[in-house]
């Protein structure tokens, strides 16, 4: 059976032949139809603009999509002004749609001349790239937009923001390990902001507090998250009590209105009262942490479900269970299923804790396994880098070709209304179809098997890594009898039977499985089953040589071009090319032989 690949290919002389006939009429037609009845999306739309699309970004982030698309098709918004508004629809975290789609965009971006050129530009890329990768928890990405984000202040005079981001850097210095180096930088800029009476350090200098009080929570140094949601608080009441004294001279405040100032100070305030009740829940000071849970509680910043949210790990410590797993509830049933998240994770550990607190053990076991496994996945999803990436790049290009679709599809549906019935509009309109579904496939077919490549030689570093990183903690592991294996922990039997498969290349006999291993070793069955579920993440010994077998499979169809996919199969372990064939689509998404043809 020929795949999509050759049927195009086969196709193609015939694509050509019709589009020349389709163009020949299509021009004849056009001459006479009546092109002036179409009304083109005029500027002054509400809904061909930016600012009413990003109305949407919290509520339904989907139709902030279209709408961006709508704009940028009515002349309101440049490709590269779209790309950053479609970014910071991706960036947000409450939306659950990707942050890896943010990241690759803004990167795409950084390159762009116009953006470049435009100092605005920059900061605004610059900003959603920090932003994304702090919500990935990615901290080092994170801390390299941030200096390069206080270069391009530095370079046009920013002193107050240039302050403030020192305290960005310090804050993300504390979370990958430089706690002292990181704290005296966030109090550096703390010193700078503080004491001014005017909107824009007064706002900087909150920023940087919240900063402070948020990394030395996380580190338990309550003390300084407590003085830093204190002096929050003092500032905000000078704001309150004096604001006519943080006037510009244009008698407004600078990038807030009058109006918005009482819910200003109301969201900050409601951040310091949270801290506050935190410092004093983990410090077991009780009747304080309830004190300030109840003035947090009075804040319209604490009726939303992310507000209700940030007082769990208060009511945990304060041992108030029921409602700290009232407000689990509603995150998750938020969740709508995507619960691959941090947030997810910690709902897990706290729900353990919970359990293991009123003595459930058995229902604390099952959380703290999920937690487990959650926890292995999300650091995973870190350790992978490179091959993360491509991943995120593969996902990102397929919903840029579903915009792109949509797009088509909005052309298509606008050249018919302007000639129904024309035969020579609907052949050029198949033929167009035809011929870009035709280069889509072609261009996806390479950038698929270009990242199983990547991936596939990634995981083998990965795997080089491991076992360099074993041999650094036992340096001086003997090598052990197969009488010695029953004397082995699970983890250490299934690491020795992993050295065993892949060091001696097992798994490329195809009668392999547990029996040959029950022959070599003298364990039981049971013994080995369990080395391979405890041991390895739950990981089945089939679908473990299985994975083996297609990586080796990979690695022989890149060295070695001229096998046949049926010699490929047969080399590689599988007992047929059909079982070969099953198993590489079911992982990779496209067959064997269409692999082999993007190596053509």
């Amino acid at each position: 059976m020929q795949t999509l690949s050759e049927q195009n290919e086969d196709m193609r002389p015939y694509i050509y032949i019709i589009m020349v006939a389709a163009i020949l009429l299509a021009s004849a037609g056009c001459k006479s139809g009546d092109a002036g009845n179409k009304r083109a999306p005029q500027a002054a739309d509400s809904l061909y603009t930016a600012a009413y699309a990003m109305t949407f970004v919290d509520t339904d982030p989907e139709r902030a999509l279209q709408l961006i698309d709508s704009a940028r098709l009515a002349g309101n918004l440049s490709d590269v002004r779209a790309d950053i508004q479609r970014a910071r629809v991706y960036g947000r975290s409450h939306a659950e749609i990707r942050t890896d789609s943010a990241i690759l965009i803004g990167e795409r971006l950084m390159l762009h001349d116009s953006v470049k050129a435009d100092y605005d530009l920059q900061l605004d890329v610059i900003e959603i790239l920090l932003d994304a990768y702090r919500l990935e928890r990615d901290y080092e990405q994170a801390l390299y937009w941030a200096t390069r984000l206080s270069d391009v202040y530095r370079e046009h005079g920013m002193r107050h923001l240039l302050s403030y981001s020192n305290a960005e850097i310090g804050a993300l210095m504390v979370r990958i390990g430089q706690q002292q180096k990181g704290l005296a930088r966030i109090d550096s800029a703390i010193q700078q902001l503080a004491g001014h009476r005017h909107y824009t350090e007064m706002n900087l200098a909150l920023l940087s507090l919240k900063r402070k009080a948020d990394v030395s929570a996380e580190i338990g140094h309550y003390q300084e998250t407590t003085e830093a949601a204190q002096q929050m608080l003092g500032m905000l009441d000078d704001f309150e009590q004096h604001p006519a004294d943080y006037y510009d001279q244009g008698n407004t405040y600078s990038g807030i209105t009058v109006e918005e100032r009482p819910r200003y100070i109301d969201f900050y305030r409601s951040r310091a009262y949270s801290f506050l009740a935190l410092a004093a829940a983990s410090q077991q000071q009780t009747q304080q942490a309830i004190h300030y849970l109840d003035l947090y509680g009075q804040t319209d910043a604490s009726q939303t479900l992310h507000g209700r949210y940030v007082t769990t790990p208060v009511l945990h410590r304060l041992g108030r269970y029921a409602p700290m797993l009232a407000i689990y509830d509603e995150v998750e049933q938020s969740m709508a299923g995507d619960t691959l998240n941090a947030n997810f994770a910690d709902i897990l550990r706290g729900r353990a804790e919970v359990a293991e607190s009123q003595g459930r053990p058995v229902a604390a076991n099952g959380y703290w396994r999920r937690y487990a496994d959650l926890s292995q996945q999300l650091s995973d999803s870190l350790l992978r880098g490179k091959a993360h990436l491509f991943a995120a790049r593969y996902h990102a290009q397929e919903q840029q070709r579903e915009i792109e679709q949509q797009r088509a599809s909005k052309r298509i549906a606008d050249t018919i209304s302007i000639a129904t019935g024309s035969l020579a509009l609907l052949i050029l309109a198949f033929a167009l179809y035809a011929f870009r579904q035709w280069r889509i496939t072609q261009q996806r077919n390479r950038i698929l098997a270009q990242q199983i490549t990547e991936a596939v030689e990634y995981k083998e570093k990965y795997r080089e890594l491991s076992i360099s990183a074993e041999t650094s903690v036992h340096p001086a592991k003997p090598e052990l009898a197969i009488s010695d294996f029953t004397e082995l922990s699970d983890e250490q039997l299934f690491l020795c039977l992993r050295d065993l498969i892949e060091n001696e290349q097992l798994f490329l006999q195809p009668d392999f499985g547990r029996q040959s291993l029950i022959d070599r070793t003298g364990l039981s069955k049971e013994r080995i089953g369990a080395a391979f579920a405890q041991g390895s993440n739950s990981v089945s010994l089939p679908a473990y040589v299985r994975e083996l077998r297609l990586d080796y499979a990979i690695r022989l169809l890149n060295d070695q071009p001229d096998l046949t996919v049926e010699q490929v199969s047969q080399a590689s372990g599988f007992t047929s090319a059909d079982t070969f064939t099953r198993n590489f689509r079911a992982k990779y998404g496209m067959t064997p032989t269409a692999y082999k043809q993007t190596k053509g």
